[in-house]
């Protein structure tokens, strides 16, 4: 499942979009987690690709759940996915910046599940 890009705008606008987003996509793990019997126990891993990436982590693993967003907007979208999943930041993560991500064409948050469906 993909959403859609969200569109670049004033602060109160994106800081609503992206609460919004965020919220959508919690919305899209859990179902998604539901409809594929994952177990309370299970969890999804979190990563910040480009589109090659996103290619591959989809023939890796069902579902892969991803947002393609702004370089901004990702970095914040990936920093409160993780938190709400309570899921432990890297000195990678805390490391990231939007310069990073955009250097390096980091466009899509995806999630896919920690156990592997597809070999």
């Amino acid at each position: 499942m993909t959403n859609r890009q969200a569109p670049m705008g004033n602060a109160d606008a994106q800081q609503s979009l992206l609460a919004g987003q965020v919220n959508l996509f919690l919305f899209d793990l859990k179902n998604e987690g539901n409809e594929h019997g994952f177990k309370p126990d299970e969890s999804w891993n979190l990563q910040i690709a480009t589109d090659d990436e996103i290619i591959s982590l989809k023939k890796q693993y069902h579902p892969v759940i991803s947002l393609r967003l702004h370089a901004q907007t990702l970095l914040m979208a990936y920093l409160q996915i993780k938190n709400k999943l309570q899921q432990t930041f890297s000195k990678n993560d805390m490391a990231l910046t939007v310069d990073d991500l955009s250097r390096d064409g980091k466009q899509h948050l995806a999630a896919y599940p920690a156990r592997s469906f597809r070999s």
